[in-house]
Formats: C-alpha cells, sequence, structure tokens
C-alpha cells in the first residue's frame, strides 16, 4: 500500500514579511484618520463649551443689564505706571512694586460668570470683595473648569497651573488654566488722549482704547477698547448697533506653556490671560493680524524666553511674545488654539463659527468691533 505524504508547506520568511508590511500599511492609513476623528470630538467639545459660554453671557445680561466687564480693578489709577501706562495692563505681583503696593485686580468675566455655568460654588468658596490673589481666594483661582477648557490644548492642566508670584519667591496652589478670552478690542494699543513713548501711534491715537479720568495714576476708573467689555466697564447689548450675530464676544486662546507663562488663565482679568486685545489690523508690520498671530505683548514675556530656550524655540511652539515698556504689562493678545487651520468663536448672539487663520484681515478686525456698522454676512 501506497504511504500518502503531506502536501502542506509551512508560511515562508517572503509571506511572512508581506503579511507585516500590509498590516503596517493598514495602521499608518488608520492612525490618521483616528487623530482625525479625536480632533473632531475635541473641537466638537470645546464648541459645546463656547456655547455654554454664550448662553451665560445673555443670562448674565438678563440679571444685570450688562455684560460682564473683563476685569474689576480698584482704586482708580495705577501709580506703578508713570503716568503713560493705563490701569488694568500692570501686573502688580509680577512688578518689582514698591512696598506698600497690593494687588488691584478683583474679579474677572469669568469669575462673575461661575453661578450662570453652575459653578457657583467655586464662587461661594471664595470673596469677591478682596483681590483675585488674596489667599481666601485660592479656592477660586485654582478651580480646573472642564467647561473653560479647550480639549485639544495639552497645556490647560493642572500640572500646569500659571504661578504668577514665582518671581517674589513664593508659590501655591496656582492659577487654573482656560481656553476662552473675552474680546476686549482690535483697536490701536495707544491710549486717545494721552501720549505713550514708543507707541508707534505716536500723538495721533484716534482708535486706540477709551479711558475715564484725566490722570492715570490717579483717577483713571474704566479703560475700553472696541470690543464687548474693559476695565470696569460693562455694556449692554444695545451697545452694538451692527445685532449680535456677527460681533465676536469670546475668542478661543492657548494656555501658557509652562508655570511662569499667564497666558490662558481663567481667573486673571489680563490681555492674554482671559481677554484679546489688539491684534487687528492695527499690527505693525511684518505682525500677521489674523488667528494664531506671531507674538503676543504680555507681562513675564522676557522669562518665559529664558525658560524654554529662547524667542524663536517659543515661536515655534507657535506662542511667541515679546516685552513692550514694562515687563509687567499686557497689552495685546490675539486669538489662539491647537486646532489645525484655525479658531473658535462665539458671536454674541450664542453661535459659533470655526475661523481659518487666513481670514481677510479687515473682516477678522471688523467683527470683534462694535462700531463697524458696515455689512458682515457670516461667510468667515
Amino acid at each position: 500500500m501506497a504511504i500518502q505524504q503531506n502536501s502542506r508547506r509551512g508560511i515562508t520568511l517572503v509571506e511572512v514579511l508581506v503579511v507585516i508590511g500590509i498590516i503596517g500599511l493598514l495602521v499608518c492609513l488608520l492612525i490618521p484618520a483616528i487623530q482625525v476623528a479625536r480632533e473632531a470630538a475635541r473641537r466638537s467639545q470645546c464648541t459645546s463649551n463656547m456655547k455654554q459660554i454664550g448662553i451665560a453671557l445673555t443670562s448674565y445680561h438678563g440679571v444685570h443689564r450688562v455684560l460682564p466687564p473683563l476685569l474689576l480693578w480698584q482704586p482708580a489709577g495705577e501709580p506703578l505706571g508713570m503716568g503713560i501706562l493705563p490701569p488694568g495692563m500692570i501686573d502688580r505681583l509680577v512688578t518689582e512694586k514698591p512696598a506698600g503696593e497690593p494687588d488691584r485686580l478683583y474679579s474677572n468675566w469669568l469669575s462673575l460668570l461661575l453661578p450662570f455655568i453652575e459653578e457657583l460654588n467655586v464662587q461661594l468658596n471664595g470673596d469677591p470683595a478682596l483681590p483675585i490673589s488674596d489667599a481666601r481666594n485660592i479656592a477660586v483661582r485654582s478651580a480646573d473648569l472642564p467647561i473653560l477648557k479647550c480639549p485639544s490644548d495639552p497645556n490647560n492642566v493642572p500640572e500646569n497651573h500659571y504661578q504668577r508670584i514665582t518671581t517674589m519667591g513664593t508659590a501655591d496652589e496656582g492659577y487654573a488654566r482656560g481656553n476662552y478670552a473675552m474680546n476686549f478690542g482690535t483697536n490701536a494699543s495707544c491710549l486717545m488722549g494721552f501720549k505713550i513713548p514708543g507707541s508707534p501711534y505716536g500723538d495721533d491715537c484716534t482708535d486706540g482704547y477709551a479711558v475715564e479720568g484725566d490722570n492715570l495714576r490717579t483717577n483713571v476708573r474704566a479703560v475700553w477698547g472696541s470690543g464687548i467689555g474693559g476695565m470696569n466697564k460693562s455694556m449692554a447689548l444695545r451697545a452694538f448697533p451692527r445685532g449680535l450675530t456677527t460681533m465676536v464676544a469670546v475668542d478661543e486662546i492657548r494656555a501658557g506653556v509652562n508655570p511662569i507663562d499667564p497666558r490662558g488663565t481663567w481667573a486673571l482679568g489680563f490681555i492674554g490671560s482671559s481677554g484679546t486685545a489688539g491684534h487687528g489690523i492695527h499690527r505693525q508690520a511684518g505682525r500677521p493680524n489674523n488667528p494664531n498671530p506671531k507674538a503676543d505683548l504680555v507681562a513675564n514675556c522676557g522669562r518665559v524666553h529664558k525658560s524654554v530656550g529662547g524667542a524663536d524655540v517659543l515661536a515655534g511652539m507657535g506662542m511667541g511674545c515679546n516685552d513692550w515698556l514694562a515687563k509687567s504689562a499686557s497689552f495685546e493678545a490675539g486669538a489662539r488654539s491647537m486646532h489645525p487651520d484655525g479658531v473658535n468663536l462665539l458671536m454674541l448672539g450664542g453661535t459659533v463659527h470655526f475661523v481659518m487663520n487666513d481670514v481677510d484681515a479687515d473682516i477678522w478686525h471688523n467683527m470683534h468691533r462694535r462700531d463697524y456698522t458696515g455689512v458682515l454676512d457670516g461667510s468667515f
């Protein structure tokens, strides 16, 4: 009887390599798709957060008949401003101030909105009658609130809380991060009626910050731009003649790259921390006017440069900044995000738009201005 031989053979090395190659190719194809899907989910959550903030702004207005101010500052004036810098823009805990010069920064717009975003308990854990830096407000300023964070930003984590007072050799629980900033305005970074040495706008400042008072050191009580609120300045919805659907209320911003970078700090009312300003067509030559600008003018910038290895390194992170006039002052900060190609904007009417980085500079400028009465059809 003939013996039947088994004709099966093993898998060759070539076949194994082919299968591995096919699997690798599939993985390479799937990873970008997964990343895109995850980013889409993160951006969707970011949009949802902004819509809830829009509802909170409307509710606040329904109760108080005005929108919240960007920040509350008292008493009036800023003697540390040398008579040329306005109050509300100098961080007294960063500057080397004379003895006896306490913090003058109190609540900001997001602190005032806490009851309207279902975070009343956070507000009740502090004392709004005291500066935000007071020890009795630690529970407020250190609160990590998911509604105030865009999931696409990896720097808004508790490990990266802003350490505002490290320059004084101390530290505490820090200031929690956030990714949403009130539109202070895209006007020029100058003061109407006042001369700022070094400003590119000289004495002919016709579209800068408005002030209430005639002495920056002692009695200026309010400062505001072309946006929806300012220092000690609240606005009613009737102040927007163009309507609400094309008026930017809130810009998306990014959290600071490390604990000494003040940007994206929700409980601080400074420009760059929870406000945007000066990022419209008034930018100087070579400085972009659109979302994700080349650089901000914010406090602590020089120290942040040193901490990351230089200005070029910081710019490479998409978070460039410069000092201007005073190392503790913040004048300009633009909308930024980690989303590919653009940023989210919340309109006063409650809608959220994703605006591309290459949006027309004039449209970008005008959608941030309450005094622009031309036509903006929303196709931005």
